[in-house]
């Protein structure tokens, strides 16, 4: 099949969680013998890993204004007559899915982001303010608009839509992102000795992702010379201030799989507290947890679907109480107290790790676009 490929506020390379999906799914339908076209923003046009890359500016250059892309997604649709169209939803959007509509090509619509409004949203007070509601008349018009959809979770679209809604789970590279990885010479740079644990976060340190759960953790472990905590991601580099451990910034994509193999356990402590939209049910993708899993990294989570059907207690992994740093300290240091069992883990959690990967993950798109192709 031609597949075009719209995520046109995402950029190539880049190290968001947007960005790695967008370059994974791409890149493994590509091996499947698809030829993808992936639309993007900024720069130019060129190869990426085995798929083409198309980019494409609007004005205002903000995500808000990205509707404005439509005229330039409906001549590459002219020209590069694909069979179907995917496009990787945000509220400003559906510039790929409107286009397709006017085509008549089928499209599937890629639901990251609730499309719904949540309990008490200001977004939905000001567009109710409106009266006629423009913000959720468009959005309920691009989910109607599509084909199908996919989603983590049928509760983030439309009522409506949720019967042509698949459920899909997101994944992991689990060739980059392998227990071969690990290296002595990078633990070594963190001040990591060979009997020493580290603890890894990874992510962009927004609020919800539970930073501020893991540094009281972390705190409460300061006076163990065997722990050291490693933040990759956000805005800061250095050492750590008020505890053991250091922060190293921003991480290109292609280095992440030797830092994650590199720890001993992987942290991913959200805080739902912060973000009102979780209210409708866990959506996110948890990249950070299927990338533990394929590096053979055991991690620490929250008991709450589908975290505790990613991860087993005991198994894979273990969990913690929600915004609860004495107990996240606790579980910490029942690890690092016990390498066998680490290590153990380790072992499950990489067993595990295929049923999570992108490969698994665009085999479950292609079947659904060849559907759509057929229709």
């Amino acid at each position: 099949m031609r597949i075009l490929y719209v995520a046109s506020d995402q950029t190539l390379p880049g190290s968001t969680g947007g960005s790695v999906h967008v370059h994974e799914v791409s890149r493994e339908l590509a091996r499947r013998g698809h030829e993808v076209h992936a639309v993007v923003w900024g720069g130019d046009d060129g190869p990426g890993d085995g798929y083409s890359v198309h980019r494409i500016r609007w004005s205002p250059p903000h995500r808000f204004f990205r509707f404005r892309a439509r005229p330039r997604i409906a001549s590459l649709i002219d020209r590069l007559k694909p069979d179907v169209l995917m496009e990787r939803y945000y509220n400003f959007g559906g510039e790929g899915i409107l286009a397709a509509a006017d085509a008549s090509v089928p499209s599937l619509l890629e639901v990251n982001s609730p499309v719904v409004d949540h309990p008490g949203s200001a977004k939905a007070l000001l567009d109710a303010a409106l009266v006629t509601r423009p913000m959720r008349g468009y959005r309920e018009r691009l989910a109607r608009s599509a084909s199908a959809l996919i989603s983590p979770l049928r509760e983030i679209v439309p009522e409506f839509a949720r019967g042509k809604t698949h459920v899909v789970t997101w994944g992991a590279n689990v060739e980059a992102f392998h227990p071969d990885r690990r290296s002595e010479a990078r633990r070594r740079a963190w001040g990591a000795a060979p009997e020493t644990c580290v603890v890894l976060f990874s992510g962009s340190h927004r609020p919800w992702h539970g930073v501020d759960t893991l540094a009281a953790a972390a705190r409460r472990l300061k006076d163990r010379g065997d722990v050291l905590f490693v933040l990759a991601g956000g805005d800061h580099a250095g050492a750590a201030t008020d505890f053991r451990g250091l922060h190293l910034g921003r991480v290109p994509y292609a280095d992440m799989a030797e830092v994650t193999a590199s720890a001993d356990i992987s942290v991913a402590p959200y805080d739902r507290t912060k973000l009102r939209s979780l209210e409708l049910g866990f959506f996110w993708s948890p990249l950070k947890i299927f990338e533990a899993l394929a590096s053979g990294v055991p991690a620490i989570t929250l008991d709450i679907a589908p975290l505790n059907e990613i991860l087993r207690a005991g198994e894979e992994g273990l969990f913690f109480k929600e915004n609860d740093p004495g107990d996240l300290a606790r579980v910490i240091g029942s690890l690092a107290d016990d390498r066998p069992r680490r290590e153990a883990m380790g072992r499950k959690a990489r067993e595990r790790a295929p049923r999570f990967s992108w490969a698994a993950h665009a085999e479950q798109i292609e079947s659904i676009l060849k559907g759509l192709k057929a229709a």
